[in-house]
């Protein structure tokens, strides 16, 4: 259990900005499980859905105020750690269809499947799948409509899964944070100033669409 709450490169839990927020998030909670909803929610819905590099820190993640599926769920572990929660970075192998709706034909590019990340944590006495990419904006500006067998919101108790109908395996979870990381969760990514490129046009296109912006977080 020591290796789901420690401190590494990647997963800071030990910067300031990580702290200050994960006290913020707990200060008013009456137990761990309310303190997991606001870190939750807080992650997903105010650190907006958008494309950035791999290789960022938790800290960094919270700084810029937005991120995909490997930044958010690299910050939420490193909240929940922070507030001595248990938490683990995973993936889940999804056939690349899942993020159609939200970057159009681009979806091709990514390989497939994808291994799409997640966070396990230690809740009620059982590891809990949290999956906090999409804030509520983008998730009824894109998904809603199409629509999905599955929503984003976490009752507390159950697994929180989105895209199961592109499932293509079963959850992992990987203990070694920065290794996964460093290899990108096992997908492909282009050279980092093409990375750049497509990234600021996938952004432009999603926060155009839902008129909602990434605010810089204070750190």
């Amino acid at each position: 259990m020591n290796a789901a709450l420690e401190n590494t490169h990647f997963c800071d839990l030990d910067h300031p900005a990580i702290q200050r927020r994960a006290a913020r998030l707990s200060e008013k909670a009456s137990d761990p499980v309310e303190t997991v909803k606001n870190t939750f929610y807080f992650v997903r819905d105010n650190i907006v859905t958008g494309y950035d590099l791999y290789q960022l820190k938790a800290s960094q993640v919270l700084k810029n105020g937005y991120g995909i599926c490997w930044g958010k769920s690299l910050l939420l572990t490193a909240l929940l750690r922070c507030n001595n929660i248990p938490a683990h970075f995973g993936t889940i192998p999804v056939h690349r269809e899942f993020i159609r709706p939200l970057i159009g034909s681009l979806y091709r590019l990514a390989n497939s499947p994808y291994n799409h990340c997640v966070v396990h944590a230690f809740v009620n006495n059982r590891w809990t799948i949290l999956d906090p990419v999409l804030d509520k904006k983008t998730f009824h500006t894109f998904f809603a409509p199409v629509p999905v067998p599955w929503d984003i919101d976490w009752n507390g108790k159950d697994d929180c899964r989105l895209y199961t109908e592109h499932v293509a395996g079963k959850p992992v979870i990987h203990k070694d944070i920065d290794q996964t990381v460093i290899n990108r969760a096992g997908n492909s990514e282009p050279p980092a100033f093409l990375a750049r490129m497509a990234n600021r046009f996938m952004n432009k296109r999603i926060w155009t669409q839902t008129g909602v912006m990434p605010h810089r977080q204070t750190v």
